[in-house]
C-alpha cells in the first residue's frame, strides 16, 4: 500500500465519524427542541460537573 492510499483511509474514517457525529447531535437536538445556543451551554455544564468530579477524585 502506498502512502496516499493509507491517508485517504484515514480521511475517509475521520470524515465518516465526524458526518456520524454531526448527524446524531442533530436529531438529539430536534428530539428536544434545542437550538445551538442551548445545547452549547449543556455541553459546557457538562464539562464542568465532569470536571469537578474529576478533581474531586483526584485529590480524595
Amino acid at each position: 500500500m502506498g502512502k496516499k492510499t493509507k491517508e485517504a483511509k484515514k480521511a475517509k474514517a475521520t470524515n465518516s465519524v465526524l458526518l456520524w457525529h454531526q448527524t446524531f447531535i442533530k436529531r438529539i437536538r430536534q428530539r428536544f427542541g434545542l437550538s445551538k445556543y442551548q445545547m452549547l451551554w449543556l455541553t459546557f455544564g457538562k464539562g464542568l460537573v465532569i470536571g469537578y468530579v474529576l478533581a474531586f477524585l483526584a485529590h480524595r
